[in-house]
């Protein structure tokens, strides 16, 4: 097999191209081709055999081919200087002789694994922090209906609370009406009633300012709880 042949490669139809165009440029070309650029490169090689400028064309060609991919290879690339300690260059020669790599493509491996490590670090975060975050919500949702439900049978003892002391008020100022006339004067006044309900409003809020809810509660109820609570009561919710 001729140097040619053996260091062509078959199928690789841009190299075939290029050795064409680059032995013509070296007045090395046949009037009379095949329309494949392979076999006429093998035609060329067979007649030109014993010919020294066709040898030296080739070696040239040759050395020019391997400029060509080697720059190609560098395309994009920079060259650029660093120190480390020898220990650390003896081991990075050694794990580029064991990849069978150069030492440079052994440190964009290094690099580009880092680089992957470090993401998949990130996403694995991002999924922490967002099962974190499910869960804060999940107990945050959990204790607020903890809290909604604590308060709202707060609600509905203040709100039966403030029934018992109207009744009671009511039940209070009927028996003095009853037994003591000349006190009912007094007693059954609407004065009285709103100074004996805000006696009891005094002492009762006092009370509720030692319990430690999500809201704090006062009493009576304003008009739109009472209409809630009383609705949950009649089984309107």
């Amino acid at each position: 097999m001729s140097s040619l042949k053996k260091w062509l490669r078959p199928y690789d139809e841009k190299q075939h191209a290029w050795a064409v165009s680059y032995l013509e440029k070296k007045n090395v070309r046949l009037y009379s081709r095949p329309d494949r650029n392979y076999e006429y490169l093998l035609e060329i090689d067979k007649i030109s055999q014993n010919n020294p400028h066709y040898k030296l064309a080739v070696n040239s060609m040759k050395s020019a081919w391997r400029q060509q991919k080697l720059r190609e290879k560098r395309r994009d690339k920079t060259e650029f200087s660093l120190v480390i300690s020898n220990e650390k260059k003896k081991r990075l020669s050694t794990l580029a002789k064991q990849r069978g790599k150069t030492i440079g493509e052994t440190l964009e491996e290094i690099i580009n694994y880092e680089s992957q490590r470090q993401l998949e670090i990130k996403e694995e975060i991002k999924k922490e922090k967002e099962i974190i975050k499910q869960k804060l919500e999940s107990t945050r949702g959990h204790y607020n209906a903890r809290v909604h439900k604590k308060n709202m049978t707060i609600h509905t003892l203040l709100y039966a609370l403030e029934e018992s002391i109207e009744n009671m008020l009511n039940s209070e100022i009927d028996a003095i009406k009853a037994y003591q006339p000349t006190a009912y004067e007094h007693t059954g006044t609407k004065e009285y009633k709103e100074l004996r309900l805000a006696e009891e409003k005094e002492k009762i809020n006092k009370y509720l300012k030692k319990i430690h809810t999500w809201e704090p509660n006062y009493f009576p109820l304003d008009i739109q709880d009472k209409i809630r609570i009383r609705e949950i009561i009649n089984g309107k919710q």
